[in-house]
């Protein structure tokens, strides 16, 4: 019987400490996603992306593209797919966690929406006023009663007490004690839920404290970075002796060759799609443009903007007799009940504005067996009470004729 033959592949990469920047250097070596990879974390964070709306990078351009992959997920797996596999796997995780702002230190320059009452009922302090300033009403709390507080406390316990930051606490002070506020929530899901998305942050401002960690655990194969770009760039020429390249011939809505090439690869993309293909460029080239690009561009759409107002206002589009112009347009169905014949319009509600007091009233037009749709403003509570019941409820169709009310499923 032959020999089986097995193709040997290292576990791990560990180069000399001090190793310069090499290419081709970790180029069969395996990748970091090969061995760990945050995917939960991963999983909710690009959950909350799709869930923004229009608070997404790319929904600028326009919602068309149903299917289009989230950033955060995007830049997670180029920047698994390029960093190294060592012989330390729990640094190359928390190393990939500093990268993507999955950490707590990440989390706490994320601007969590922590009060620092919660964070007084949360930590331990021995000296809160420290960070916090206080000031009360209830004239029963002494202030001598005050500076002798240690966290936790209950806030709630000192009726008219209000807790803020201290103006001159240190940044690094704060983000500690956010970071700490931070960890006392059991699940990741609690904690970044309560922050904001990394792509809503400066990313020189909140990557700036990682660098000197990143370097430290990647100095063996000569990585000496202070951006993404930076490193991906270094990473390629480990890899191919080159800048990164990514190629993608389905780029939908251009998800992939954006993060890309902000992650500073270089980017091919195509698809057979013409929308397709306008969205990726505009991606790259208006959204992905220089900030002095996108102030000229802004500058031409608002030119744009304010011309085709000027046209409108003239031709009298949009505008009644008066002069008022629409700000929008609501519509309903109609049905017809097969108890009367007549057409009923559809609606769960029929108040238009709460802060304006406006509603749609109905008024019966018998010669024509359907309604008319009245406009008031400013009515009395009662009446907007009243309006708040449509002509829709628990799926039935409900409405007034004649002093006599018809229920219809």
């Amino acid at each position: 019987m032959s020999p089986e033959i097995t193709e040997q592949r290292p576990v791990a990469v560990v180069p000399v400490s001090g190793a310069e920047l090499q290419p081709f250097v970790l180029k069969d070596a395996p990748a970091l996603i090969e061995a760990v990879f945050p995917a939960q974390k991963v999983s909710f964070e690009a959950q909350r992306e799709r869930k923004a709306g229009a608070g997404q990078t790319l929904t600028a351009l326009g919602s068309y593209w149903k299917g289009r992959k989230p950033l955060i997920l995007v830049r997670a797996i180029i920047l698994g797919s390029l960093l190294p596999r060592t012989d330390d796997p729990e640094m190359d995780l928390e190393i990939f966690e500093q990268l993507m702002a999955f950490d707590t230190g990440g989390l706490a320059r994320r601007e969590p929406k922590i009060s620092v009452t919660e964070i007084a009922r949360r930590l331990t302090l021995a000296d809160p006023w420290r960070y916090f300033a206080a000031s009360y009403e209830d004239k029963a709390v002494a202030s001598e009663d005050l500076a002798c507080l240690r966290c936790p406390f209950e806030p709630d316990d000192y009726p008219g007490l209000s807790i803020r930051w201290r103006r001159d606490i240190d940044q690094a002070d704060k983000l500690d004690l956010l970071a700490q506020a931070l960890a006392t929530y059991p699940t990741y899901e609690e904690r970044a839920g309560l922050c904001k998305r990394p792509e809503e942050l400066d990313p020189a401002i909140l990557y700036a404290p990682i660098w000197p960690a990143v370097n430290a655990h990647l100095s063996r194969f000569g990585i000496a970075a202070h951006s993404h770009p930076e490193l991906v760039e270094q990473l390629g020429i480990l890899r191919f002796g080159h800048r990164p390249k990514v190629g993608d011939t389905f780029c939908g809505g251009g998800s992939i060759p954006f993060e890309a090439a902000r992650l500073g690869c270089d980017v091919y993309a195509s698809d057979l799609n013409p929308i397709a293909c306008m969205l990726t460029w505009g991606a790259l080239n208006i959204i992905g443009a220089a900030p002095e690009q996108c102030a000229e561009i802004e500058r031409a759409q608002c030119e744009v903007a304010k011309k085709v107002d000027r046209t409108i206002t003239k031709l009298g589009i949009e505008h009644d007799s008066e002069g008022n112009r629409a700000k929008a347009y609501l519509y309903c169905l109609e049905t017809r009940c097969p108890e009367t014949g007549w057409m009923v319009p559809m609606a769960p509600s029929w108040v238009i504005s709460k802060n304006r007091n406006v509603i749609a009233r109905l008024v019966p037009d018998p010669a024509n067996r359907r309604f008319d749709i009245q406009i008031l403003t400013g009515v009395p509570a009662t009446d907007m009470k009243m309006a708040e019941q449509g002509t829709v409820r628990d799926g039935k169709l409900v409405y007034e004729l004649d002093g006599k009310t018809y229920r219809r499923p």
